[in-house]
């Protein structure tokens, strides 16, 4: 399956259409035939798609959140096995989604 239409800057081909790329962070269609867009902040060629709505951090914050979904990971990894050990009796890991988590901590 190609991800891709012809031109990648317009959108991805999806299972059930075609989806817009946008830089405006929306959840909401303007019609109901309308497909939400999807988001995104770098284009195909990786450099950064400067957005009006967009929030500037300082470099500090910026390592902090780095440094810490680095220390999710470790705590992840560290739970996860005391729990296959049988050590705990429930675990949840949150593999993948570190920069949900920061970053909605960082929000507040």
């Amino acid at each position: 399956m190609q991800l891709f239409t012809e031109s990648p800057s317009q959108g991805v081909d999806f299972p059930g259409g075609k989806v817009k790329f946008t830089p405006k962070l929306t959840f909401t269609s303007k019609t109901i035939e309308e497909r939400v867009p999807c988001y995104r902040v770098l284009n195909e060629n990786g450099d950064l798609i400067i957005d009006n709505d967009s929030v500037e951090i300082s470099k500090e914050l910026a390592v902090k959140m780095c440094t810490d979904m680095v220390t999710l990971q470790v705590i992840d990894t560290i739970f996860y096995e005391a729990q296959r050990q049988g050590r705990i009796s429930f675990y949840l890991t949150t593999i993948g989604e570190e920069a949900i988590n920061i970053a909605s901590a960082a929000a507040y």
